[in-house]
């Protein structure tokens, strides 16, 4: 492994070795972890030297996931990027990704559910909410899944307003200002909720970090979103949207139409022209094999093809639960 540099930074040596090996990568799968480093360890040294852009390149390639809202144009530019030796000029991966429409949408469900909230007075939320959403119609829709206020949903959707604010600020570190109100705000509105409903079961959907904690990057984002949302109107966890289970066959074949042209660019299995097809369009982004290409690349396909993996494995077990 790559010694890391002078102010103990991880190399992108290190850095990508250890995403390999993650858990949200090959680690769930048992030996196939180390045998995929050890494949891509053997592509590196192929590779030999590279040039000034290698770490950045790496930590792209590394940011993207499978549950990216924009994984496909992700994909599409990392592939460039390589075939390039420069970096790409999209943002890649996690928050940095959320294109400022994207974040408008989230500005909307927030600011229509703290509109939805009784206020004394005309609070300034509306203003705002009519820029995000001019038509009403995220508003609309939010009122029609909430049904009328009483206490308990008042409480559930202030919690998850504490939910959106904090993705809205970028998530906070650990150790913020912001990260200590946002605890202490959302401890007290959950001993509030469990005096009027001592059987809170779901609460745990709330974590920012955990099973609910989806932010704006991720593709069900506003699913998961309108899921939460009516569950507090119907006073029953997804009494009105019960789990499809299958998401994952279709996620992993649309990673199946990038992944396996990058497989056969890679294999170098022939050229496929580049207006005929997505194939021809990725073979003409990786431009020219060598060495440093074909380990980068992949490195991309195998990062996303473990977790396409698992989401193809979670279907189908919760497929054969159904």
């Amino acid at each position: 492994m790559a010694a890391t540099s002078e102010n103990d930074a991880p190399s992108a040596d290190d850095v990508w070795e250890r995403e390999v090996v993650a858990r949200h990568r090959w680690g769930r799968h048992g030996g196939a972890a180390k045998k995929e480093l050890t494949r891509l360890r053997k592509l590196r040294d192929a590779a030999g030297p590279f040039g000034r852009s290698y770490e950045k390149i790496v930590e792209q390639i590394v940011a993207l996931e499978i549950c990216n809202w924009n994984v496909e144009e992700s994909i599409l530019a990392l592939c460039g990027a390589i075939g390039a030796r420069e970096p790409a000029e999209l943002a890649i991966g996690h928050l940095a990704s959320v294109a400022d429409e994207r974040w408008k949408k989230v500005w909307a469900y927030y600011l229509a559910l703290r509109n939805w909230l009784p206020s004394e007075g005309k609070s300034g939320y509306r203003a705002l909410l009519r820029t995000c959403d001019p038509g009403g119609a995220i508003e609309g829709h939010i009122r029609s899944l909430l049904g009328e206020r009483d206490e308990l949903k008042k409480l559930y959707v202030e919690r998850l307003c504490l939910n959106l604010a904090f993705w809205l600020g970028g998530f906070f570190p650990g150790d913020s200002p912001q990260r200590e109100a946002y605890q202490a705000a959302a401890a007290a509105l959950e001993t509030k909720i469990r005096e009027r409903d001592p059987e809170a079961k779901d609460l745990g959907v709330f974590d920012v970090e955990g099973a609910g904690g989806w932010g704006p990057c991720h593709h069900k984002a506003f699913r998961r979103y309108d899921i939460i949302i009516s569950s507090v109107g119907a006073g029953k966890w997804r009494a009105v949207m019960p789990r499809r289970g299958t998401d994952g066959f279709e996620r992993a074949a649309l990673l199946d139409e990038y992944l396996e042209p990058i497989g056969r660019w890679v294999d170098g299995a022939g050229e496929e022209a580049p207006e005929s097809n997505l194939g021809g369009k990725i073979h003409d982004l990786l431009g020219e094999r060598d060495n440093v290409k074909i380990f980068l690349a992949s490195l991309l396909a195998s990062l996303l093809r473990a977790q396409q993996l698992f989401a193809r494995n979670l279907a189908e077990s919760r497929a054969k639960e159904a």
